[in-house]
């Protein structure tokens, strides 16, 4: 009866297929927000800075099919991300009960949720280009709003930079109190942090600290479950 019961017991704690794989999520994450960042780097490099540039190349090409991957792209790291960061949340949680671990599901919810918005009001208007009245808006119009839409993004993106740092600034004090992360780690983690949330209200390229953190910090905890170091959490 004693046997049956731990057995029991045993079935219920054992993690699932998506509790396993969780670590691995965030790998999943960068790679697919690595992709989204290059596809819109070498696809959307010829919109151009100034309203005349953009109204020209609004006339002649087509980005709708550029901007609709990328979203997808975006959209699809999101779900990855929200993965990673449930067992990371659940971690945090076992090694510590203060603000900290308070933090790290706060600043992941905001931090994706800044991005997926970034990248929604960035793209929305190359989705609107058409080059005759039945295929979409005005080039001339749409160029406008994309001007005015640009410069709301980056300020999501900014939002996302502030939320991030916090992200990665708690999980690795966390980690570090706890003996799984060393001194000059942590410290190159909230250096990193700290560059990330000053600059990202002005340049977009900074974000990629974070997911630079998401990766090695996914690595690294699939590497940690494998070992023992770490089990996951439901």
């Amino acid at each position: 009866m004693e046997s049956t019961a731990a057995g029991a017991a045993a079935r219920r704690v054992s993690p699932s297929t998506l509790e396993r794989w969780a670590p691995a999520a965030g790998s999943l994450f960068a790679a697919l927000f690595v992709a989204a960042f290059i596809i819109g780097t070498v696809g959307l490099d010829d919109v151009g800075d100034k309203l005349p540039e953009i109204t020209r190349n609004f006339q002649t090409a087509d980005y709708r099919s550029t901007g609709g991957f990328i979203f997808i792209l975006i959209l699809l790291s999101a779900l990855c991300f929200l993965w990673f960061l449930a067992d990371l949340t659940a971690t945090m949680r076992s090694l510590s009960q203060g603000m900290l671990s308070l933090l790290v599901p706060v600043g992941g919810v905001v931090f994706i949720a800044a991005l997926v918005i970034a990248a929604a009001v960035f793209i929305s208007p190359l989705l609107l280009v058409g080059h005759s009245p039945l295929e979409g808006g005005d080039p001339k119009t749409v160029a406008t709003v994309y001007v005015v839409l640009t410069e709301i993004a980056l300020g999501f993106f900014g939002l996302a930079g502030i939320a991030g740092a916090l992200l990665m600034s708690a999980a690795v004090t966390v980690a570090y109190r706890n003996g799984l992360v060393p001194r000059w780690g942590a410290v190159a983690v909230i250096v990193g942090a700290i560059v990330t949330a000053l600059t990202t209200w002005m340049f977009v390229l900074p974000i990629l600290l974070v997911v630079l953190w998401v990766l090695v910090a996914s690595v690294r905890r699939t590497i940690f479950y494998r070992r023992g170091v770490l089990t996951p959490l439901a």
